[in-house]
């Protein structure tokens, strides 16, 4: 009991000094000689190098295989960066009747009034004040459901879409459209239509009148047929009326750089739609009015298991369109680029954006090493491995450094600037297509059942940096790296780092805001003093452990 207690003490004298001169001499008069632990603290890099050891490596990453298919938000805008380029979204989706409707309830020769697109906004980018223009475009085919090739063993009822999909060109279908040639509707959002907006009356084209005509079943396959609205003929509705797709209308050489930067707004798809409103008039004299009618048609509801049910956010990414010198390459990032070359900077973009690959080197592990052999020197001990008790990362933003007081006193907005426009949190994958996470962040256990996880991820605004626990991540690392050194020693074969598993981690958003309008940039690897990037305080490692015999 003593000794345990005795190393406690050591461990959070050690943890709770940061990055100060570590005292590890309290208690360790009462160490006795038979002790088989010794706990320890390092901070890699060291802050007294200039030009600190490249431990990590970084790469950008970009893969099309995130799914945007039936998730509970439609995202739809234009957002510009100086770096990423012009992001556009918009979302294509079933929708169903609000109502059930009595036979004859559009009663005789109905006249259409006016259409309303229903809005939900949960989160939007930085810029709302810019006017944005929309379509309202009719899917015209279920083709893409129904003909898409899919794997071995799953239903052909499978809609499951991904950021590769384009309803204006879909591949699988020899780049056929499943839409409409002209829109429907038009609108517009931003200034004092902002993200309090719930409701927006939408521009019809002749086209739009000619869709509100069958919705009122006037005219088309189901003229006159009720039955359509009725509760058991889910799967008859959508055959007969089979989506929407909304996108803005942009126009490239005004957003690049020479106008306000525009957004991208969130809507809750169960509580979005659209509505239409009319009259229609009294059969025995047609110039006379009856009653005034309208209907109400929600988006894309997850309880509805009818077929063709679906909702797809469709997402395009315009990088060359960037005007700063430090634009991304995209074919550079792409995850079938085997050869992606390291950058110094760190980026996270949502939206199915560009991610960042972090890659613990060779040099990370023989620090580890030299802890365990420098001790072993010292003492004549014969520690053998490490146990972490606890491991942080600490990723910075540009603007800050390790010590915070020397922060640029010329310019102290630009780090709060960074911050403020920046993800609160971000997520470690092991896989990022299928949003595998670190041992540590176990988002889908914190998600169910409420708690917080050690794992953190947040923003820290008093260091300008993000902070995670990987504890558990790294001892699964460091335990990896052992065991292909003995298998090396015991086969007679050179060591290979490519056998260390989960060495490569993913940063993104976190994975429950995979969609985000924002972004961030971070320093990542250290660099040399001829790089064209100055990297104050790469990513930082701050290690409390527990040396084993």
């Amino acid at each position: 009991m003593l000794r345990s207690a005795v190393i406690a003490v050591v461990a959070a004298a050690a943890v709770f000094t940061g990055c100060t001169k570590v005292d590890d001499t309290l208690g360790s008069n009462l160490v006795p000689d038979n002790q088989q632990m010794k706990a320890g603290f390092a901070s890699l890099p060291k802050t007294t190098e200039l030009n600190p050891k490249k431990y990590v490596e970084t790469r950008l990453y970009q893969t099309d295989s995130i799914l945007t298919s039936n998730i509970s938000n439609g995202y739809m805008g234009t957002m510009f960066s100086d770096t990423l380029g012009l992001r556009t979204a918009g979302f294509l989706s079933q929708y169903i009747s609000y109502y059930l409707v009595d036979s004859g309830y559009f009663g005789y020769r109905p006249i259409f009034d006016s259409a309303q697109i229903l809005l939900s906004i949960n989160s939007y980018g930085s810029d709302t004040t810019s006017l944005q223009e929309f379509e309202v475009y009719e899917v015209t085919s279920n083709d893409y459901l129904y003909k898409k090739p899919v794997a071995a063993g799953k239903s052909q009822r499978d809609t499951a879409f991904y950021l590769d999909f384009k309803p204006d060109k879909v591949k699988y279908l020899g780049d056929m459209s499943i839409l409409s040639e002209k829109p429907l509707f038009k609108f517009t959002l931003g200034g004092d239509k902002g993200p309090a907006t719930t409701a927006v009356t939408m521009t019809p084209t002749d086209e739009g009148k000619e869709f509100v005509s069958r919705l009122m079943l006037q005219s088309g396959n189901r003229k006159g047929d009720y039955s359509v609205y009725s509760s058991d003929s889910l799967e008859w509705w959508v055959d007969e009326f089979k989506g929407l797709y909304i996108k803005p209308v942009t126009e490239p050489a005004t957003l690049n750089g020479k106008s306000p930067k525009g957004t991208i707004y969130s809507t809750k798809l169960l509580s979005s739609g659209f509505s239409i409103y009319g009259r229609n008039r009294v059969k025995n004299d047609p110039t006379l009015i009856k009653d005034t009618i309208g209907m109400v048609y929600y988006f894309y509801d997850s309880y509805q298991t009818a077929r063709g049910n679906v909702s797809v956010n469709v997402i395009d990414h315009d990088y060359d369109m960037a005007t700063s010198p430090a634009k991304i390459d995209l074919k550079e990032a792409r995850e079938t680029n085997e050869t992606r070359p390291e950058n110094p900077r760190a980026y996270v973009e949502g939206m199915g954006g560009v991610a960042t690959e972090i890659k613990f080197t060779r040099e990370f592990f023989e620090e580890l090493e030299a802890l365990i052999e420098g001790e072993n020197a010292e003492s004549g001990k014969s520690f053998r491995t490490l146990a972490f008790s606890q491991a942080r990362m600490s990723i910075y933003f540009p603007s800050s450094k390790y010590d915070w007081t020397q922060i640029d006193p010329a310019n102290p907005g630009r780090l709060i600037a960074e911050m403020a426009s920046s993800p609160s949190r971000l997520g470690l994958y092991t896989n990022y297509k299928k949003l595998t996470p670190i041992a540590d962040y176990s988002y889908v256990y914190e998600n169910s059942y409420g708690i917080t996880i050690s794992y953190g991820g947040y923003i820290n605004r008093s260091r300008g940096c993000y902070v995670m626990d990987i504890t558990g991540h790294m001892q699964e690392v460091w335990n990896s790296y052992l065991k292909e050194a003995e298998a090396a020693r015991a086969e007679g074969r050179d060591f290979n780092i490519e056998n260390v598993s989960k060495r490569t981690m993913y940063l993104g958003p976190e994975a429950y805001s995979l969609f985000t309008p924002q972004t961030t940039v971070l320093q990542g690897e250290a660099t040399d003093s001829g790089s064209a990037v100055a990297n104050n305080a790469p990513i930082r490692f701050d290690l409390a452990y527990n040396m084993v015999k």
